[in-house]
């Protein structure tokens, strides 16, 4: 297979026009000026396959459903349908909607997190790479347990769905659904059989004051529940520290109440961080301290969060949304190349991924976005302006994945 455009993005190296990639057996062969033999999408500019590194594909169907509910009122509801009213054959559905999405939106890899065995079998079957994070919960002691008692067992049935694009790891939700002991089991379990892990952390100013002083909305909702928690900490990410979980290396969902002595705490723990600033917004969470972050050295990608919660699989648009954001804080230094980098390397990074995708170089997977930018540039750096503050998902011409079309709407 060879693909050639009027522009070409490696990410890691710099901008080329009029070049061709050479694909053989699922792999980058060649990067080389274009020839007149070769297939040409025209008006166009070819992308490493972007990167989302939060989502929850089996919410897809439950978009627009609770928008005008606040973050614990809407995480309550989401739950009760979840558990109440879909079924098996709704949750595989629900997914499939979901990879569709983010094919059409230039997305070839996922961070996915889920406890439905039927959402695992629907991503294990399509064409998407992805890392699928079963997501276990444990309020009270016994169920905490009971989750770690049966947890190994139901990670090893989950291993069929394993394959060459899919790794399976786990996903102890939050600081606020998951006992300590829960999560030190499953961080001297996951560091011994390297499992990758994945979890949601310092996302609201509910969970933080939850942590600091057993107050607000989560403390009501648990107080019987949990009422043997003995938990005040300074912060979320300093609580779930002191369980041994960023022992795991995992990355995390969201981290907009970071602190800086957070920050310090997640860069020299090596835990990456996926920057969901649409689904922050939405709630009212805050500006992650997304600068911060990259100051420090943390590995950060883009991550959509689920549709019922952003409610779009547009990497175009999140890093659109997320540098103004952080322009409105006052932030400049991040550029337009930087949100790229989010979107792509950066995240693949993120997932440790890096060397196999995230880049178009020789040697890495043939994972790639081809997006539609008109032909009136003349320079590199006006198309990368377009690609930020221009492109939406409804731009992808074509989404390639391990050298085959997963998606195509251009004329070849």
């Amino acid at each position: 297979m060879i693909i050639a455009s009027e522009w070409i993005f490696p990410v890691t190296s710099p901008p080329l026009r009029r070049h061709a990639i050479v694909i053989e057996n699922g792999q980058i062969r060649e990067i080389r000026p274009a020839i007149a033999s070769d297939p040409f999408i025209a008006n166009s500019c070819i992308l490493p396959g972007l990167i989302n590194t939060h989502t929850h594909l089996a919410y897809t169907s439950m978009r627009n459903l609770f928008d005008d509910q606040p973050f614990f009122s809407w995480i309550r509801k989401l739950t009760e349908t979840k558990y109440q009213k879909m079924k098996d054959e709704d949750f595989a559905k629900s997914t499939v909607q979901g990879i569709e999405e983010n094919l059409r939106a230039g997305i070839t890899t996922v961070a996915d997190l889920s406890d439905s065995e039927s959402s695992l079998k629907a991503l294990s079957q399509s064409p998407l790479r992805a890392i699928f994070y079963w997501e276990v919960f444990g309020v009270e002691k016994e169920q905490a347990d009971k989750t770690w008692k049966t947890l190994p067992e139901i990670f090893q049935w989950l291993q069929q769905y394993q394959n060459d694009r899919l790794k399976i790891g786990i996903s102890p939700h939050a600081c606020y659904t998951v006992r300590s002991e829960l999560y030190s089991n499953i961080a001297n379990w996951a560091v011994e059989k390297n499992i990758p892990v994945s979890f949601h952390i310092a996302e609201s100013r509910e969970e933080e004051r939850f942590i600091k002083s057993r107050l607000g909305l989560i403390a009501e909702f648990l107080k019987v529940r949990a009422a043997d928690w003995e938990i005040t900490e300074p912060s979320s990410i300093q609580h779930v520290a002191k369980t041994g979980i960023f022992r795991t290396k995992p990355i995390v969902a969201h981290a907009v109440q970071a602190s800086a002595e957070d920050l310090r705490i997640l860069a020299e723990s090596d835990v990456a961080v996926s920057h969901c600033p649409k689904s922050n917004a939405k709630f009212g969470h805050g500006i992650a301290p997304l600068s911060a972050m990259i100051d420090r050295g943390i590995r950060v990608g883009i991550g959509t969060d689920s549709a019922a919660s952003n409610n779009r699989f547009d990497l175009f648009e999140e890093a659109r949304f997320g540098l103004l954001l952080q322009r409105t804080a006052g932030n400049m230094t991040i550029s337009e190349q930087k949100m790229l980098e989010l979107m792509t390397i950066d995240g693949a990074r993120a997932l440790n991924m890096h060397d196999s995708v995230g880049s178009i170089e020789p040697g890495k997977l043939a994972d790639l976005t081809v997006v539609e930018v008109p032909n009136i540039y003349q320079h590199s750096q006006h198309v990368l302006h377009h690609l930020i503050h221009n492109s939406t998902a409804t731009d992808v011409l074509e989404t390639v994945v391990d050298g085959k079309r997963a998606f195509s709407r251009s004329p070849i």
